[in-house]
């Protein structure tokens, strides 16, 4: 970058390392989208003669909400391995006695993960924000942890519309590592091709995002739009919605920078 390249703190920054859930999007259960992905499953699982196939509210409890019951557990136990997303749903459907060949646990699964693209919420500014990020110049990662398929979450992220502004998307499912393991900034660093020194991560946690990009050698911004995760140890740059990263990185030169808290301490 040149003489008016981003800068955080003094910093050149190149690239930005950017969490996606609570940080690009957030969520909310499609209670009835996935209730219908659950018929469509019933009708196929009963089409391919697997077994007595349960009603489609029971397959939602037992298989998809079982999973996700696993995944909560695995993220509160702070465990830095991924867990296997899809051995659980396996074995959910083990457990009811339907013994799915690959193919069709491939498509009976993406249904369920695209019933989810129901559930995702993307803020209007977000889109404008990376494109007028990338137009200045800056490269730009995703960085996530993301147990679950890596071609249903690449989907999710072409559906709406962020495939072409990322220059590279690295996820905790295919790495084998979550935040704040150093080997999944490694991965996403050399995915993007840049150095940690000259690059930035952009999340909403200080322990995912924030202490373990630092410990990697990134500068740290955490973004309070979706959660607040105040406390010591606070990233290097604080900002109440992504779009303020414009500000933050290429300030104006009349004094506005309202939107973010550069070394900010929130703990009280």
């Amino acid at each position: 970058m040149g003489p008016d390249g981003a800068r955080l703190g003094g910093r050149p920054i190149d690239a930005l390392l950017l969490d996606y859930g609570l940080t690009l999007v957030s969520f909310s259960r499609p209670t009835e989208a996935l209730l219908r992905a659950h018929e469509e499953i019933a009708v196929r699982l009963r089409a391919a003669g697997v077994g007595p196939v349960p009603p489609a509210d029971t397959l939602l409890a037992e298989i998809h909400d079982r999973v996700e019951e696993s995944v909560a557990r695995h993220e509160a136990s702070g465990a830095l391995s991924e867990i296997d997303a899809v051995a659980e749903e396996r074995r959910a459907y083990a457990a009811l006695g339907l013994r799915l060949s690959d193919g069709l646990f491939d498509e009976v699964a993406a249904l369920a993960q695209r019933a989810w693209w129901e559930g995702v919420a993307l803020p209007p500014a977000t889109a404008d924000t990376l494109s007028e990020l990338r137009r200045r110049g800056l490269r730009l990662g995703l960085c996530s942890n993301a147990p679950y398929r890596p071609r249903s979450l690449r989907g999710q992220l072409a559906h709406l519309g962020l495939t072409g502004l990322l220059d590279s998307v690295t996820l905790s499912s295919e790495v084998g590592r979550r935040k704040p393991a150093p080997e999944i900034f490694v991965a996403a660093l050399r995915a993007l091709g840049v150095e940690a020194e000259r690059s930035a991560m952009v999340g909403d946690r200080r322990r995912e995002d924030v202490a373990g990009a630092r410990a990697a050698g990134l500068a740290t911004i955490r973004v309070r739009q979706h959660r607040d995760d105040p406390g010591p140890d606070d990233a290097d740059a604080v900002i109440d919605t992504l779009p303020d990263l414009v500000e933050l990185l290429f300030p104006s030169h009349d004094g506005r920078n309202r939107g973010s808290v550069v070394g900010d301490d929130t703990s009280g």
